[in-house]
């Protein structure tokens, strides 16, 4: 199939953060004389990130390479701040592609029409700032603990176990000498914008992510270890051949394990339950029926049907929650603007047809929501406005 390449946006050999430092300092007028000769005379090489080049669908890479490079030069030259970049087209039957790849992200538009990239500022009424260790520990009584106010230390102690906050945004269950067979039941639940780490009884961690609940017992007693998720959180289990480790989910599915890391994605607005495995073994439980993961792979149930798929996990993607980024896989931006919702505990509303558009990137978790939504704009597929804690789509 014969193509004509489309202009790609791209960073060249610096870093990428020196790059994006500078290129937003341009962008916003606030580049030195000196800054702007760097990035008009800077010709080092650059790759095409993280994706594999299909020479059948975007061209000949080298040629593509020097488009881009006389694009920029052009761009730098003739544009003021408010920049506009045309861009020649892919054109295929399948889709055209637009990399972003300073910002680490490209948009797929599933329909072949040409796209207009759009390198201009945003206008935000105001910023918001990312979420943080936030939580609230429910105890048996009913009571609640606002761990966010909360000093360092002892908070409480029910059947001779001691609830201990520490310095790190984590919550400890220690047993005392004598041990404990009472059980009662303690639920830690993050809100939107908040996450926390959770030490349990039996040396078993919990990160539960922004918007999520964990009913758990303050002793382990009998013959299982089970605890109770809604939203998301990963688990490093403590090996215990003897009592094996179960979550339910919204009594959706149980996942069993003995000792092993894996993360499990169970919100409410999300159509799937995705459960995907690190290290170890686990038995997905639905029903009558049983599947096993090894590591590598996910089990996802579709909530409508009750069906469950085994499939390869990008790991990577899966946990990237709990080591502070954001990374997209071929995302639609209804699927982004959830997590967006629940990190920054904004409300989400949608004007015009944004469907068929997904997006690949990687992006930092603990930066202002207007950073992120930046970094989407570039992509020409997308636009934001923000005004409180409410924040529009458009196309």
């Amino acid at each position: 199939m014969c193509v004509e390449p489309q202009k790609l946006l791209y960073t060249y050999r610096m870093t990428r953060e020196e790059y994006n430092s500078l290129y937003e300092k341009y962008l916003a007028g606030k580049c030195s004389i000196q800054e702007r000769i760097d990035l008009e005379n800077f010709q080092d090489s650059f790759e095409f990130k993280g994706q594999e080049w299909n020479e059948s669908l975007m061209g000949n890479s080298e040629e593509i390479k020097e488009s881009i490079q006389e694009d920029l030069f052009n761009s730098i030259q003739e544009h003021d701040r408010s920049r506009v970049f045309r861009a020649r087209r892919w054109y295929s039957a399948a889709a055209a592609v637009l990399i972003l790849i300073s910002a680490g992200l490209y948009y797929s538009n599933r329909s072949a029409e040409p796209v207009l990239v759009k390198t201009e500022l945003p206008r935000f009424k105001n910023d918001i700032a990312p979420g943080k260790n936030k939580a609230v520990l429910t105890l048996d009584d009913g009571s609640t603990i606002d761990l966010d106010d909360a000093k360092n230390g002892i908070l409480a102690s029910e059947s001779n176990i001691d609830i201990k906050k520490t310095g790190s945004g984590q919550l400890e269950y220690t047993a005392g000498a004598q041990g404990t067979k009472t059980v009662k039941y303690n639920t830690l639940s993050t809100p939107k914008g908040g996450e926390y780490q959770l030490l349990l009884p039996d040396g078993s961690k919990v990160w539960l992510n922004s918007g999520s609940t964990l009913r758990f017992p303050t002793a382990f007693v009998g013959s299982e270890r089970i605890v109770e998720l809604n939203g998301e959180a990963y688990f490093d289990i403590a090996k215990n051949s003897k009592m094996p480790f179960l979550v339910r989910t919204n009594n959706a599915m149980d996942i069993k394990v003995l000792g092993t890391q894996f993360n499990v994605m169970a919100y409410d607005d999300e159509k799937n339950i995705n459960t995907t495995l690190i290290e170890g073994s686990v038995e997905v439980l639905k029903g009558s029926g049983k599947t096993m993961l090894k590591p590598g792979q996910e089990a996802i149930l579709n909530r409508g049907s009750g069906n469950i798929k085994v499939a390869s996990a990008d790991l990577e993607q899966a946990i990237a929650w709990k080591n502070g980024y954001f990374i997209f896989y071929n995302e639609n931006i209804e699927s982004i603007m959830r997590k967006v919702s629940r990190w920054y505990n904004v409300d989400v509303i949608y004007q015009g047809n944004l469907s068929n558009k997904d997006f690949v990137g990687t992006i930092s978790r603990n930066k202002n929501v207007s950073e992120l939504l930046k970094m989407l704009e570039l992509t020409g597929a997308v636009n934001f406005s923000i005004d409180g804690r409410r924040i529009t789509v458009m196309p």
